[in-house]
């Protein structure tokens, strides 16, 4: 499944798409490359934190403007959060390959420069709406496997929290009302 996942999303980051396909979306792109972040971040990758960095400058740079960025910087983290649990209820099944996957995309070698623009592997230059400092633009967290598998765990107790205190509802099926009569006797 994850193959499957991983492969769809980095075809959308690619934006590769079949012969009379729909074109991918802004929010979809990132969505995708916030999966596949999760995916590097779930399985432990080196690379993690230098495809962070790009990621963000992806974000920062194909955003026509900062409400669409906010709403592609939500997209990312949902997507990013989405495929860490997908990993994590699979107890982090398949993770050499998509060790192997992750730290061997073309990603990798994209150029970031110091105002922001960054060059793609096959030479899209993709410039931010206003130039800023690369080097702020992502701060290195240790603690990132660490946080996001606290969340995980935190949400799968308030979900199961919330089930046990949830209201039990009598299933009645309106077709059979009229039988029940003859058998509650």
């Amino acid at each position: 499944m994850e193959k499957i996942f991983f492969g769809a999303a980095l075809l959308c980051l690619l934006n590769i798409s079949a012969v009379n396909a729909k074109p991918v979306t802004y929010q979809e792109e990132m969505y995708a490359l916030g999966a596949v972040s999760g995916q590097g971040l779930a399985c432990k990758s080196a690379k993690y934190h230098q495809f962070e960095l790009l990621a963000r400058a992806i974000v920062i740079g194909k955003a026509p403007n900062a409400a669409v960025q906010e709403d592609g910087l939500r997209q990312y983290a949902n997507g990013k959060a989405s495929a860490f649990m997908e990993m994590e209820e699979t107890q982090f099944a398949g993770c050499a390959e998509i060790l192997r996957r992750f730290e061997s995309q073309p990603i990798f070698k994209s150029v970031l420069y110091s105002d922001g623009k960054l060059k793609l592997p096959d030479g899209t230059l993709i410039k931010p709406r206003q130039p800023y400092d690369a080097s702020k633009l992502y701060v290195k967290d240790r603690e990132a496997f660490i946080k996001m598998d606290a969340m995980y765990k935190n949400s799968v107790a308030e979900t199961q929290k919330a089930m046990q205190n949830a209201k039990k509802v009598p299933l009645k099926d309106a077709r059979y009302e009229s039988y029940s009569k003859q058998f509650s006797k």
